[in-house]
């Protein structure tokens, strides 16, 4: 599930405060950059199929790509400070900023402990940003600007520490570029028949250059890629809905039931009935409609 951001196109900064539900929602992505700092309360982050214990101080980073959910712990709800930035803002020579959002998610540490010294600069930081945000004096928009740069180049300075071989940077972040609006195509259009050859149509490649092009930058497969779409989707509407799961399958752009029973039970370790039981018991009138949060707090 795609998650739209309400950034505005002068200044595309965003933050905001926000509390996880009890329970788990289905997991989603937009096409911002992000970065949030726990601020009180436990819980649990999920990225794909990590997942991480959330205390107060942690600081995760989150790209373009990786589809994720945050849930609170029900004796002791989670409070978060979200930023959400467009990453043109880190262009015209300062595309190396970037760099800590350019990563494999299988491959990826998406947190940062709090009781790292980059962890408490970076929550530093994002309360000024926020501070700035609510009172707005002179100058907030350049000093937001300026903030965000050095929260990034705190995150290089992290990231740049550890272990994880990297490519020469050019050469990830022009593919990564590149790939962008497919995933946004894809995201539009994962319930009709798609085919690779569909794929590598919209950008002008081969097929097999296309192939491997999706492997370097999301970690998996084309096809792996289009089936997680699919049975996240699933997912949302066994929770949400009370729709037969034969019209749930068709809906989230399986042809018959064998290949969703397969794919949905390899990536959840459930069938979809154990899933809409165990999942939608957790949740508060499962099917209905949940209301948007009137300041955007719909992480």
């Amino acid at each position: 599930m795609k998650f739209e951001t309400p950034l505005d196109r002068e200044l595309p900064i965003w933050l905001f405060h926000w509390s996880p539900r009890p329970y788990l929602e289905s997991l989603h992505f937009h096409s911002s950059l992000e970065i949030g700092v726990c601020l009180s309360g436990t819980g649990t982050f999920y990225f794909g199929e990590k997942t991480y214990d959330v205390a107060p101080g942690d600081v995760f980073v989150v790209n373009h790509l990786e589809h994720h959910i945050a849930q609170s712990d029900k004796h002791d709800p989670s409070t978060y400070l979200f930023l959400y930035f467009d990453p043109s803002l880190l262009s015209d020579g300062r595309r190396e900023l970037l760099l800590p959002f350019l990563y494999l998610p299988k491959l990826f540490d998406n947190k940062l402990p709090g009781h790292l010294p980059a962890a408490r600069q970076i929550a530093d930081a994002l309360n000024e940003m926020w501070t700035e945000q609510q009172e707005r004096p002179p100058g907030y928009a350049s000093m937001l600007q300026a903030t965000l740069m050095r929260i990034c180049a705190l995150l290089l300075r992290h990231y740049s520490s550890q272990e994880t071989s990297r490519e020469p940077f050019r050469e990830g972040y022009d593919r990564y570029m590149k790939l962008l609006p497919i995933l946004d195509w894809m995201q539009e259009r994962y319930r009709e028949p798609i085919r690779l050859d569909d794929v590598a149509a919209q950008i002008k490649l081969s097929p097999s250059r296309t192939r491997h092009l999706f492997k370097d930058v999301t970690g998996e497969g084309f096809k792996e890629y289009l089936i997680r779409l699919r049975v996240n989707e699933a997912k949302r509407l066994l929770i949400t809905t009370d729709r037969a799961i034969a019209d749930i399958c068709l809906a989230c752009g399986f042809q018959s039931m064998t290949p969703f029973y397969r794919a949905f039970r390899e990536l959840t370790g459930m069938p979809p009935q154990t899933y809409r039981e165990q999942a939608g018991a957790a949740v508060p009138h499962a099917y209905e409609k949940p209301t948007p949060d009137v300041r955007g707090e719909g992480e």
